[in-house]
C-alpha cells in the first residue's frame, strides 16, 4: 500500500490493482466478503413477494399466496438486516469519485427499496385478515423493480470497480 493509510486520499496515479486492494471488504471471513452472501436474502424473497400477489391476484392461487408475499416480505426485512450492516461496514472502503457515486446510489436505493418493504409489510399487517388493498401490492412491485436497479449497481462496484474483489488471492492462484 506504499505507506498509506485507509483515510487518506487516493493518488490517480495508482494502478488499478493498488486501487482495488484498497478495497479489501472490512466484513469478511477468511477473505471471503460476507455482503454479498447476505444480500441473497432479501433480493430473492423481495423478488418472489410480487410474484406471489400476482398469483393471488389473478385468481391463479387460494389465499396462501397472499401469506407467501407477506412472509417473503417480513423475511426479506429480516435478512436485509445484516445486509446493511455489512454494507455500511463496507462503504468506507470505496474509493475513487465514479466508485463512490455508485456506492451513493446503491446506499440511497437500498434504502428506499428497504422503506418501500416496510410500508408494504405494516400495510399487509393490518388488512392481513379483513382485505387485499393493491397499496402495498404496488409498493412490492416498485420495490422490486428498485431493487433490480440498485442490484445492477452493486454489481458494477464489483466486476467495473473491484470493490470487496481479492487481489492478492487471485494473484496467488494464478488468475
Amino acid at each position: 500500500m506504499n505507506g498509506s493509510t485507509q483515510g487518506e486520499a487516493i493518488n490517480p496515479a495508482r494502478s488499478e490493482l493498488e486501487l482495488a486492494q484498497f478495497m479489501k471488504s472490512r466484513a469478511a471471513i477468511a477473505g471471503h466478503p460476507l455482503h454479498p452472501i447476505f444480500v441473497t436474502i432479501p433480493i430473492g424473497l423481495w423478488s418472489f413477494a410480487p410474484i406471489c400477489d400476482l398469483v393471488y391476484l389473478f385468481g391463479w392461487g387460494d389465499a396462501s399466496w397472499k401469506s407467501a408475499a407477506f412472509y417473503c416480505i417480513g423475511g426479506g426485512i429480516l435478512g436485509a438486516v445484516p445486509a446493511i450492516a455489512t454494507g455500511l461496514i463496507d462503504y468506507p472502503i470505496v474509493q475513487g469519485a465514479s466508485a463512490r457515486l455508485i456506492a451513493k446510489f446503491h446506499f440511497a436505493f437500498n434504502s428506499v427499496v428497504s422503506l418501500m418493504f416496510l410500508a408494504s409489510f405494516g400495510l399487509r399487517y393490518q388488512e392481513f385478515k379483513t382485505t387485499f388493498g393493491l397499496a402495498p401490492v404496488i409498493l412490492s412491485f416498485l420495490g422490486a423493480a428498485l431493487l433490480g436497479v440498485s442490484g445492477w449497481l452493486g454489481g458494477e462496484l464489483v466486476s467495473r470497480f473491484g470493490v470487496s474483489v481479492n487481489r492478492e488471492s487471485q494473484r496467488e492462484s494464478g488468475n
